[in-house]
């Protein structure tokens, strides 16, 4: 079975249980749970247990914290909320991602380098990246990235804390067709590509955001696939 087979599977028996756990704190057996408080414990569970198959570090840590804030009565933990455990969530969820960074589905290249151009991504820097597959990022500081060259095929696009800018005007895509994997935590990514591609997406957001600020052209000859994630983030495309 599909994994979104599963996803849904469990949502559906989730919402089940809450329905049965709302009429159940109606008939007065689950005294200091309010409608509202089942109604965000069961949503957040379902968020936690989500991210944990995802393997979302933000995600299980930030739906945890908030389950606790708002059952602290409950669990006598009023002390560590709700600054303290939202910021041992947030302290958390950097520490983990540092320790063991999320895995993309094939092995990204090294980044290319740039003669005029060379530098550490996490400083405020301009480079033009080419090659078949092709690695750009940003960590605590402020990229641009021109992509350039022929028989391009995979591009991979990290942002964690940082802002990157990817620009894909002279980017010519192997068979016209290229993926493109981003992962954005923390941080802010804009993709700039042509209006006549066409541009499918299939991004992830926990606690996070995407917006196009126009569509491209569905029929068009180019085709960019976009997959991954965005946690605390956000990913804005423009069609230019």
């Amino acid at each position: 079975m599909h994994k979104r087979q599963h996803k849904k599977i469990f949502w559906g028996i989730l919402f089940l249980l809450g329905a049965a756990a709302l009429l159940i704190g109606g008939l007065g057996h689950l005294e200091g749970f309010s409608f509202w408080t089942i109604l965000l414990s069961i949503a957040l569970l379902g968020c936690l247990v989500d991210g944990i198959l995802d393997r979302s570090f933000g995600q299980i840590l930030f739906s945890l914290a908030i389950l606790i804030i708002i059952n602290d009565d409950f669990l006598h933990l009023e002390a560590i909320t709700p600054w303290p455990v939202l910021g041992a969530a947030l302290l958390g969820t950097l520490g983990l991602n540092i320790i063991f960074p999320k895995r993309s589905g094939y092995k990204t290249p090294p980044l290319p380098h740039h003669p005029k151009n060379a530098g550490f991504s996490g400083r405020n820097t301009q480079e033009f990246v080419s090659g078949e597959e092709i690695r750009c990022e940003s960590a605590f500081g402020y990229a641009v990235k021109y992509i350039v060259g022929r028989d391009i095929s995979r591009v991979f696009l990290e942002s964690s804390f940082g802002n990157l800018e990817v620009y894909f005007n002279d980017a010519v895509f192997k068979d016209n067709r290229a993926n493109a994997l981003i992962e954005c935590s923390f941080g802010n990514m804009e993709l700039f590509v042509p209006a006549d591609w066409n541009v499918i997406t299939n991004i992830k957001r926990s606690f996070g955001s995407m917006e196009e600020s126009e569509y491209g052209n569905p029929n068009g000859a180019v085709t960019l696939f976009l997959e991954g994630s965005v946690s605390f983030g956000h990913v804005e495309i423009h069609h230019i």
